[in-house]
């Protein structure tokens, strides 16, 4: 049985907001946005993981963890996808699959963790920053869709007001 992924201390595996922003304000990161009116709690992270610069939190509607996402910015450096799947995979071992050419286009690696936890190191392209994503598969399943239900009830309410203008 895998160890539970672990975020400064807490288990991300069944995490509230209120547990995980508490876990991160003890371990001194700098909030940039935090708070349930926000979708994802976003914050500074320099020094605490080499590279990584900003650390973004997702919940469900009911402020349960979905996904936390580190970035790692990068300009014109092929490489840094590579320097980061070497570090995950040091901690976690090799990835259960990978995908794309770390010198050209995106590029993904994924551990499946157990307990329908993963975890994603990627690259879009033509952009080089990499990502590394600790994700509740689940929850940020449920997530994405209510993302999609309130964008469709936004759109609809002012495609309303607009009607009402004429």
């Amino acid at each position: 049985m895998a160890a539970p992924l672990m975020l400064f201390g807490a288990s991300l595996k069944n995490a509230t907001r209120s547990s995980l922003e508490a876990s991160l304000q003890k371990a001194g990161l700098s909030a940039i946005q935090v708070g349930a009116q926000w979708w994802f709690d976003v914050y500074q992270v320099s020094g605490q993981l080499p590279g990584a610069d900003k650390l973004s939190v997702g919940y469900t509607v009911n402020n349960q963890f979905a996904i936390a996402e580190y970035e790692f910015p990068s300009f014109m450096d092929m490489g840094q996808v590579e320097k980061i799947i070497t570090m995950t995979q040091d901690k976690y071992g090799p990835p259960g699959r990978q995908s794309g050419s770390p010198n050209l286009g995106n590029v993904t690696a994924i551990w499946n963790e157990g307990n329908g936890m993963q975890i994603r190191v990627w690259r879009g392209w033509p952009q080089t920053t990499t990502y590394l994503d600790l994700v509740d598969v689940s929850n940020y399943s449920k997530m994405k869709q209510q993302m999609r239900v309130q964008k469709e009830k936004e759109e609809a309410k002012q495609a309303q007001s607009h009607s009402n203008a004429f």
